[in-house]
């Protein structure tokens, strides 16, 4: 039964995703601009509007977040310190105040950069992918599984703002250093969201938080050029670091169990 829901979200997202995105680029419509952005944006929403449907349909009941201190600060430090340690051993960091100024000025103010922060990708992508998804798969494969497939369905999902003007994976191009890094992040920031997700269970909230982070922190920091893969290298050892933790606890329960 899972295994046919979780088939079944995937369609739904795709359906939702990336026939709106194909049509604004067949079109040439601007994702920025006017009903273009609109489409755009719902278009985005995909894996949570798919999430949705599933919930509505099936009045499945939701994971319970434990309340706490812990998990909220861990999600903001993790989700920051990839891009920030890479860009201060590229030595960027004399030049984070006036780029970030410049950033939170080109979207609207603090609140403008906040809202986008957490709207783009977080909120619009995570109770679908950390909220139903990944506790699903977790029954299947456990953490490290999860990890890879969850970390290659993300992947996939992203494929086609590659093909879409004015995005900024568009900007980046797919077959570049940037591109390549992009997609190889998703696995070890996946686990890294697991763990502020169901290890410390912030659910839903922690992975929101933890991807806003890494999107913010990402866009205040100059441009890490031949740093991304910097950043790649530190995202991976902060999860390779998290690992004996949550072997730790699973080997906990067995002895109680």
């Amino acid at each position: 039964m899972i295994k046919r829901r979780l088939l079944e979200f995937g369609v739904i997202c795709l359906v939702l995703t990336w026939v709106p995105w194909g049509v604004l680029g067949v079109l040439g419509v601007n994702p920025d601009e006017g009903a273009g952005s609109l489409v755009f944006a719902l278009a985005a929403s995909g894996p949570s509007l798919a999430a949705l449907v599933m919930w509505l349909r099936y009045r499945e009941r939701r994971r319970v977040v434990r309340w706490s201190l812990v998990w909220p600060v861990a999600a903001v430090v993790l989700g920051a310190l990839p891009p920030l340690v890479a860009s201060a051993l590229m030595g960027d960091l004399p030049a984070l105040p006036d780029h970030a100024a410049s950033v939170i000025s080109g979207a609207g103010g603090v609140l403008g950069a906040a809202a986008y922060t957490f709207l783009a990708g977080p909120v619009s992508e995570e109770f679908g992918w950390r909220g139903y998804v990944q506790p699903r798969l977790r029954e299947y494969f456990g953490p490290l599984g999860t990890t890879v497939v969850l970390g290659a369905a993300w992947g996939v999902w992203h494929l086609p703002l590659y093909f879409l003007n004015a995005t900024g994976q568009h900007d980046d191009g797919l077959f570049t250093q940037e591109g390549l890094t992009f997609f190889l992040e998703l696995f070890p920031l996946t686990f890294v969201m697991l763990f502020v997700s169901e290890r410390l269970r912030g659910g839903v909230p922690a992975a929101i938080l933890l991807h806003a982070a890494w999107n913010l922190t990402e866009e205040l920091v100059p441009p890490l050029g031949q740093g991304v893969w910097l950043e790649f290298l530190v995202l991976t050892a902060v999860a390779a670091a998290l690992l004996p933790s949550w072997t730790a606890v699973r080997r906990d329960r067995r002895v109680a169990a």
